[in-house]
């Protein structure tokens, strides 16, 4: 598939977001955004917006901080694409150790898991590498866009809309209404 070719119909929106990556970004991480488990993102909500957009904000933010700072630009990249994979399963201090065993199934490096692990600092340990100090100003930063995205939206109740949407889909929570 080639740089911002639609992906069908449920993915025309993510094609769009994807449309705004760098070439050379994209080509780093092109298999990460068409993989099921990435892909499966696209119904979840994480800080009230939907988890692919915030792991898209994450890995974008990551790359263009690891140019400024001579970090390793595909690891910090890939961390920040698969940082928040199932952090439901844990707390917020363990996320991170749940995230990089997901993407060390996936196959990914020691160093990305390694950078994957401590970005949930300071709830959680701290960092031992530059890509995992990237990733952990990156995510905040992610965290913080997203936050204003929701709240930028509520006027107009498009966010409203789109988490209710997004929480029709979210497989977590599903369980958690039917438990109640």
């Amino acid at each position: 598939m080639s740089f911002g070719e639609s992906m069908g119909s449920k993915n025309d929106e993510l094609s769009r977001r994807l449309r705004g990556l760098s070439h050379a970004m994209y080509a780093e991480v092109q298999d990460l955004l068409h993989h099921p488990t990435f892909l499966e993102t696209r119904w979840e909500i994480h800080h009230n917006v939907c988890k692919s957009d915030h792991l898209l904000r994450s890995a974008h933010y990551a790359w263009m901080i690891a140019v400024a700072v001579r970090a390793n630009r595909r690891t910090c990249a890939r961390a920040g694409l698969l940082h928040d994979l199932h952090s439901r399963l844990g707390t917020w201090s363990n996320h991170g150790a749940i995230a990089a065993s997901v993407a060390s199934r996936l196959g990914e490096s020691k160093d990305v898991c390694e950078a994957i692990v401590p970005h949930m600092y300071p709830l959680g340990p701290a960092p031992k590498s530059r890509e995992g100090w990237v990733l952990v100003v990156a995510d905040k930063i992610a965290s913080v866009v997203d936050t204003l995205h929701f709240v930028a939206h509520l006027i107009t109740g498009k966010s409203l809309q789109k988490r209710k949407e997004l929480r029709a889909t979210d497989k977590y929570m599903q369980r958690e209404v039917a438990a109640n």
